[in-house]
């Protein structure tokens, strides 16, 4: 039986409120206050963030973004889970401490201060590890906020550690580098996350699976609802290949009811919502989060693009038009729409009939 996680919420110390008065939220007397944070579904706003529960002592951390920006800028996601021993944060978010040019994100004052003020906040004084599914600079951007600060951070093996130093600026070296499969984190009070390699969108992307709560950390491995991008035969292969073994091991790993049950947290939440260019034959449908079905649907569409059953009537799988130009996501502009469920799949049409071994149309 699991030990309830008790949470624990530290005191303002003084020195901290020192560093606090240099901030804005000093001039209007606020600080991070997390004790309306009580049952799944409450949520608090602070500064640029509003945080969620969505299970015992277990937080979303979600960064509206800005609609002036392209990619991660647009919203990003990042989840804290707390143990009786450990906390664990999955993923950075978006750079605010320097900006990101690319995305074109603006730097914003006080932006480490108000990310660590909410995730000591919900800490208390458990030891803080952090794991990134991906080196994709919107989710590890705050790396700095937490570096020197007595904080493991973990990365995937696979992953381009350089990517750090290029886009933040930062020292790799600073991140351990673990084994997807093979790595745990036992947190304390029989709360234990596991990792789970699925490669595509990047090569070390890894899944996070706290089995007990049945939640699932999938970052961008296997999209956010409005699907994944593919723009080589290899990605395709590896990536169906990849989400077909996540859909066994969940198989092996939990009985039919217990994957009904499960909660499938991405890392742009706000794609969730079905409908619209993605899905213009449906109603919006805000699922707040996915799910199994969710899971098997990618890994069907993934690998029905490399059998060409999109050509074949009654497959499930069908070819739902071309992707307009959006700021968030540009590149995919002009790639095929595939989707199988409610998995999609963005993939330049020439690549899928290469993929499935056959000549495309003039």
């Amino acid at each position: 039986m699991v030990k309830k996680i008790r949470f624990r919420i530290k005191p303002v110390l003084i020195l901290y409120s020192v560093l606090l008065a240099n901030s804005a939220f000093a001039q209007s007397g606020t600080s991070f206050d997390a004790s309306s944070l009580v049952s799944p579904g409450d949520h608090v706003k602070y500064g640029s963030y509003v945080i969620y529960n969505i299970g015992e002592g277990v937080y979303k951390i979600n960064d509206p973004g800005v609609k002036t920006g392209k990619g991660g800028a647009w919203g990003v996601d990042m989840y804290l889970i707390c143990g009786e021993n450990k906390a664990l944060m999955i993923d950075l978010g978006n750079n605010y401490m320097e900006g990101y040019e690319k995305d074109l994100i603006a730097p914003r004052k006080n932006a480490a201060h108000e990310l660590r003020e909410v995730i000591y906040g919900l800490t208390g004084e458990l030891p803080l590890e952090i794991a990134i599914t991906h080196a994709h600079p919107d989710h590890d951007g705050m790396t700095a906020a937490f570096v020197n600060r007595n904080v493991d951070f973990w990365i995937g093996k696979g992953e381009d550690t350089s990517a750090l130093k290029t886009q933040h600026h930062i020292d790799p070296t600073v991140f351990k580098v673990f084994t997807p499969g093979e790595k745990i984190f036992d947190l304390g009070g029989e709360r234990i996350v596991e990792t789970f390699l699925v490669k595509g969108h990047s090569n070390g992307g890894t899944v996070y699976i706290l089995k007990h709560d049945k939640l699932l950390f999938t970052g961008d491995a296997l999209g956010s609802g409005f699907g994944q991008s593919f723009r080589s035969v290899d990605r395709l292969r590896v990536a169906a290949e990849d989400a077909q073994k996540l859909v066994d091991y969940l198989e092996a790993s939990f009985a039919p009811y217990d994957r009904y049950a499960l909660r499938v947290y991405t890392g742009h939440t706000w794609q969730n919502i079905y409908g619209g260019f993605m899905h213009p034959e449906k109603e919006k449908v805000d699922v707040g989060y996915l799910d199994w079905r969710f899971i098997q649907d990618v890994a069907s569409c993934a690998n029905g693009i490399l059998k060409g059953k999109w050509l074949v009537e009654g497959s499930g799988l069908h070819l739902a038009g071309r992707m307009a130009y959006t700021d968030s996501w540009p590149g995919a502009a002009g790639q095929a729409i595939m989707i199988y469920g409610t998995g999609t799949i963005i993939v330049p049409l020439n690549v899928a009939y290469e993929a499935a071994g056959l000549k495309m149309p003039e």
